[in-house]
């Protein structure tokens, strides 16, 4: 393994991030904060300077790299991110305390959007800075989706083919530009749309803009305290809602309708299998939602279930979904949205997969001479083909116990330790709302303890645990 590698990429990223700070230093001047526009044109300039030092001093490293540097870098760009996004939270004063700036800065970089601060008690600048951060984290996930999971088959079979894995072996590094650029541009010019056609409804444009950047990258952090309805009308809210849908298709499907720009590309969005799937867990969520609330409420049950299929989660009106028991929302929380999206969760392809499975293993039982194959989407997938899913569900499944314990053992009753410990791995914060206040618990009140427990998991969770787990075995290390 050549470290000297994966320091080079790790310069590269404090280079990129530098980007990232001077160009929302260059934002805030039009919110006319010149000093906040100051203090993040300097962290800019230390992190460029620390990132070239970096760059420079591992030029000559070689550019081939391994499975293993591909997957221990991934795994180290989500632990040092979220450190350089705390930067601001520290040095605006929001927080003194490096883990609370490190728990926001990791909810906003995973789009999880679990927030222990008040919205309203934040100045604009704050809320501008983890809007951007949560867009950045969006393109960051679903570039390595696609650049390193998906090219070492960690998400498993199923996954729409696109000529964006086109991917040359030993060079995927290389890559992660390319294709981070072309994820960028998709999601900028939805987030561009998303902020003027909600501007032309009539919403705020600092809102609209926090508003689209949050809803593209599904992370469910808002500008203001208190439900949407208080300051955005119904033709807004419904552009976001079909934001945070798109958030949570799969990128590569949306690269071909892009690239095509006809009918049968934009046909083959909305026939995408995972994206039908997509449609149905919201109308299921949705009849769920007017069976235990009121038919009387009808639109705001059908935009709360687009933001909470879409894992975005918004709260849009006090009368929602807050009587559907909280077991199905956390069920629906933990399957997601589509593999290669924005969106949290074990992802759809997974779980179609594996019922499809399941009910032919049923059929074998039944027939047990016969020889059944497994068919999805019109292909003879063999058996083998489901190794890496069942071990990633399994892998899942214990990593989401183990969060449990923890949280538990930090002082959490159990209730509340499996909806935190849902909400972090499946990076879906905002699923703590619908916690009953009976139990006395507020994401305001979480220790320095349970805050890093919640943020590992949901680093976790972004990475698709199966990398984190990789990491326990002696092979990976003997390279």
């Amino acid at each position: 393994m050549a470290i000297t590698r994966i320091i080079y990429w790790l310069g590269n990223t404090f280079i990129i991030f530098a980007v990232l700070l001077g160009f929302t230093s260059f934002l805030i001047l039009f919110l006319s904060d010149y000093s906040a526009s100051f203090i993040f044109f300097i962290m800019s300039m230390v992190v460029l300077t620390v990132g070239s030092i970096l760059k420079l001093l591992t030029h000559n490293t070689s550019n081939r790299d391994s499975n293993s540097e591909a997957l221990l870098f991934l795994l180290l760009f989500w632990i040092f991110v979220p450190m350089l996004g705390s930067l601001p939270y520290i040095a605006l004063g929001t927080t003194n305390s490096f883990i609370s700036a490190y728990f926001e800065s990791v909810s906003a970089f995973t789009t999880t959007g679990a927030s222990s601060l008040v919205a309203d008690d934040l100045s604009q600048v704050i809320v501008l800075w983890r809007s951007i951060l949560q867009w950045f984290g969006g393109v960051c996930a679903a570039t390595f989706a696609i650049v390193i999971l998906a090219a070492l088959n960690l998400f498993g079979t199923g996954i729409h083919k696109s000529k964006l894995f086109t991917l040359e072996k030993g060079k995927l590094f290389l890559k992660l530009l390319t294709i981070g650029r072309i994820v960028a541009f998709i999601y900028f010019l939805i987030t561009f749309f998303t902020v003027l056609l909600m501007v032309f409804s009539g919403s705020n444009l600092f809102d609209s803009l926090c508003l689209s950047l949050s809803g593209i990258s599904s992370g469910g952090l808002m500008p203001k305290s208190g439900p949407l309805n208080t300051y955005i009308n119904q033709v807004g809210v419904t552009i976001l809602s079909v934001t945070c849908l798109i958030g949570a298709m799969n990128v590569a499907v949306l690269h071909d309708c892009f690239r095509l720009k006809n009918t049968k590309a934009f046909l083959s969005l909305l026939k995408n299998v995972e994206h039908k799937a997509l449609i149905t867990f919201v109308l299921i969520l949705f009849s769920i939602g007017a069976i235990y609330g009121s038919f009387s409420s009808v639109f705001v049950i059908i935009i709360e279930s687009i933001f909470f299929i879409s894992t975005a989660g918004f709260n849009y009106a006090i009368d929602g979904l807050e009587y559907i028991p909280v077991a199905i929302l956390i069920s629906l929380s933990l399957i997601g949205g589509s593999a290669l999206s924005t969106a949290g969760g074990l992802k759809i392809i997974r779980i179609l997969l594996l019922f499809r499975h399941l009910g032919t293993d049923m059929n074998r039982l039944s027939h047990p001479s016969r020889i059944l194959p497994v068919l999805f989407r019109g292909q003879h997938i063999p058996d083998r083909s489901f190794l890496s899913i069942w071990m990633y569900f399994f892998g899942y499944t214990i990593f989401f116990g183990i969060s449990i314990c923890l949280l538990g053992a930090s002082g959490l009753t159990f209730d509340n330790a499996v909806m935190l410990g849902a909400a972090s791995i499946s990076n879906f914060g905002p699923l703590l709302q619908y916690i009953s206040t009976e139990s006395g618990f507020s994401i305001n009140d979480l220790s320095d303890q349970q805050k890093v427990i919640s943020s590992f998991f949901m680093i976790s969770g972004r990475v698709e645990v199966l990398a984190v787990l990789i990491l326990f075995t002696p092979s990976f290390w003997r390279q």
